[in-house]
């Protein structure tokens, strides 16, 4: 489940039901709200609802208690990727707080740093590498933010869930211990959502086939330079990506 924006700037979210293993979109709702996921529900029997192993989701509080209302089976997973953007968001806000308060010298080796800090290290240039390390010289705190970041994203490699349940909770601990405020909301989001965040680890699931069919909405929504008709919306996606 993954929602998008029908119109952009709006806030006007629909929500759309797919099935990786089907390689198709089920259905597109007109709204994000937990009645109207369980009236969606309510077209399938008890039987067939009882089928359902695995409901991949963001972390909107809705999708959950409709899928624990009416999918008895499901396993809810929260997705890895939005996950790791939280925490992203996270360091942002602590580098900007870090920035604020340094010296002007300090702010000048810092400028810049957004995308270094929150793209995996792995991923950078040699060049981009160094820049990097070249902040961290001049902000220890700024280092122990990505070095917590990156911690956190090698825990979501893991393919054990006891293994990653001890993991995650001594990064818990090490957050706790760094004494670093701007992550308490993550600590809070983990502490939400932490216990079915370990049913990733057992198969892996994730909303990465959402995330790719995302673009081919988009892409339908520019060839018709954008829907204001919900419906109209809905048919021309099930037409494009239905079974």
């Amino acid at each position: 489940m993954d929602e998008i924006a029908l119109k952009k700037g709006h806030g006007d979210y629909v929500l759309v039901i797919s099935s990786p293993e089907e390689g198709c979109v089920l259905d597109v709702l007109p709204d994000r709200c937990k009645e109207t996921l369980e009236r969606w529900f309510d077209r399938f029997s008890p039987e067939e609802r009882a089928q359902v192993e695995v409901a991949c989701i963001d972390m909107w509080d809705p999708y959950r208690l409709a899928i624990e209302a009416q999918l008895p089976n499901a396993k809810i997973v929260p997705d890895r990727f939005h996950l790791q953007k939280n925490l992203n968001e996270v360091v942002t806000k602590a580098r900007r707080a870090i920035q604020r308060q340094a010296p002007e010298e300090v702010r000048a080796v810092l400028k810049g740093s957004r995308w270094l800090l929150v793209r995996n290290y792995a991923d950078l240039t040699e060049a981009q590498q160094a820049q990097l390390e070249a902040m961290f010289a001049v902000s220890p705190e700024l280092k122990q933010c990505h070095q917590l970041k990156e911690d956190f994203r090698q825990i979501l490699e893991l393919t054990d869930r006891d293994q990653a349940a001890q993991a995650l909770s001594e990064w818990q601990e090490q957050v706790r211990a760094s004494g670093l405020k701007q992550f308490d909301s993550f600590l809070t989001t983990l502490a939400n959502w932490g216990h079915y965040m370990l049913n990733y680890f057992e198969g892996r699931w994730s909303n990465g086939f959402a995330e790719g069919l995302n673009n081919k909405l988009q892409l339908i929504k520019r060839r018709a330079f954008g829907y204001h008709n919900f419906e109209n919306f809905r048919l021309r996606v099930l037409v494009e990506c239905g079974p």
